[in-house]
């Protein structure tokens, strides 16, 4: 039987923090020897402010909201006692031989710890966003499967180890993701990869694939590294476990594009029409991508390395004028 709550987790961390940054900088150089150049990856824009007043202006549907986080972080802004709010400490789901961290991927792996935690839930990035009312339907079908919205890459060679050589950070986690499904039950899937939206799970199912003693020894491995590293999974092999286990839908997603070619964006908007209007849309610059993130049921605005301070004015301009009012996760 279906379960009919469905929770949402998020990560966040304040990069302002003094007392954060003064810990992540000393364990960045005690784990790499030099100074930290990677401020965007904990960047703190204000996005979450919004993101969350698009799950109360969208998806009022949610059971419960789940803000992990560390370092006795909280948001200003945020009504903790509001009673669909709960704020995790990483001290409450993350072994303590772990602890700290500042490696996201190693906090997802401990997501199923979460006290309460539903049998469905959702994971959001505080840089996503819901665009419009969305029903509980557009992330698990009536028998609890989660339908999960997928890319492509533009190329995938044969050679695993090739590919892992050329490719970034990011990516090599992903191949990693697929190859550990690959080497415990033969199948493949690397010609997939997560669409950077909003993504289902189910909470028994990740526990499950959790559980696989070859899965099961890489998570024990990689949640002691403090900083991510190419040598770790992503939350991306749950989703692929559920398809393998007959409990997910993969569709494919593609974005609506805009920009100068607009005869041959409107045609390959015309011609995507029918998969393109049940995709997010991921940006970096969202006044350059307003029309495109409009059409969109859910997008993401990434931080990019190469942001400037204007882009990032720009990007939470345009949240405000996209999610104007007060909700009641607000003070």
């Amino acid at each position: 039987m279906p379960h009919d709550k469905i929770d949402i987790v998020y990560l966040w961390v304040d990069g302002s923090d003094k007392k954060w940054r003064k810990a992540k900088d000393i364990w960045y150089k005690k784990v790499f020897s030099k100074k930290a150049t990677d401020q965007h990856y904990f960047r703190d824009n204000g996005e979450f402010l919004y993101s969350l007043r698009s799950v109360a202006k969208y998806a009022n549907w949610v059971n419960h909201i789940y803000i992990i986080t560390g370092f006795n972080q909280k948001p200003k802004w945020l009504n903790t006692k509001n009673p669909r709010i709960t704020i995790v400490p990483h001290e409450q789901i993350i072994p303590k031989n772990a602890l700290p961290t500042f490696n996201s991927n190693s906090i997802d792996m401990c997501i199923p710890n979460i006290p309460g935690l539903s049998e469905k839930f959702i994971l959001m990035n505080d840089d996503t966003f819901f665009n419009k009312h969305l029903s509980p339907s557009f992330f698990f079908d009536r028998h609890g499967h989660t339908r999960v919205l997928f890319g492509i890459y533009n190329k995938h060679p044969k050679d695993i180890n090739h590919w892992l050589a050329e490719s970034d950070e990011y990516t090599q986690t992903l191949i990693r993701s697929a190859k550990i499904l690959e080497d415990v039950f033969g199948k493949t899937f690397y010609f997939c990869r997560p669409s950077h939206g909003i993504d289902p799970y189910l909470k028994s199912s990740w526990i499950e694939c959790a559980n696989i003693p070859t899965i099961k020894k890489q998570i024990q491995k990689q949640i002691k590294n403090k900083f991510r590293t190419a040598n770790e999974i992503q939350r991306w092999t749950f989703n692929l476990y559920d398809y393998i286990s007959g409990r997910a839908h993969f569709t494919r997603s593609r974005a609506y594009k805009c920009g100068k070619h607009k005869i041959l964006y409107f045609i390959y908007n015309i011609l995507h029409w029918g998969i393109a209007r049940k995709s997010n849309f991921f940006c970096s610059n969202a006044m350059y991508s307003r029309k495109a993130i409009l059409k969109s049921p859910i997008f993401c605005i990434n931080d990019a390395p190469n942001n400037t301070p204007e882009i990032l004015k720009n990007n939470i301009n345009f949240l405000k004028t996209r999610f104007p009012n007060k909700f009641e996760f607000e003070k």
